[in-house]
């Protein structure tokens, strides 16, 4: 598991932070410090994550779009296994109840075992 510090989603340039990757993980948005939006990617995390700061419609599923030129978001990723993604987005989205996952903190319950995901979380440092 490796855990990012928060950054802005695009440098004053206008380019983007992270790195084109195709690696799985969680991402968690902030707005003005406050976490709003925790998803996973488990085919390329860059596209997934940046989406959000498109204007795009996906007929299949709600999608939460944020606007890039407030600048006042950051996002922090979490690479892990796909297997560890799906835990760790539960869990995060129950215990810190982010705004725009709304309709998912209570459906989400957390067992016992998937206690282990959250605690490596909380001891991987931030890079």
């Amino acid at each position: 598991m490796i855990k990012t510090k928060f950054k802005s989603p695009y440098t004053p340039s206008g380019s983007t932070t992270l790195t084109k990757d195709d690696k799985t993980g969680v991402y968690i948005i902030k707005e003005n410090g406050k976490v709003v939006y925790i998803g996973v990617s488990l085919r390329n995390i860059y596209k997934t994550l940046y989406r959000h700061f498109e204007n795009w419609i996906h007929s299949k599923q709600d999608v939460t779009n944020y606007d890039i030129n407030a600048h006042k978001y950051s996002y922090r990723v979490v690479f892990c296994t796909p297997s560890q993604a799906h835990v760790l987005e539960k869990i995060l989205i129950k215990k810190l109840k982010p705004r725009d996952n709304r309709h998912k903190h209570e459906s989400y319950a957390i067992e016992k075992y998937r206690k282990q995901v959250y605690n490596m979380y909380l001891s991987t440092p931030s890079l």
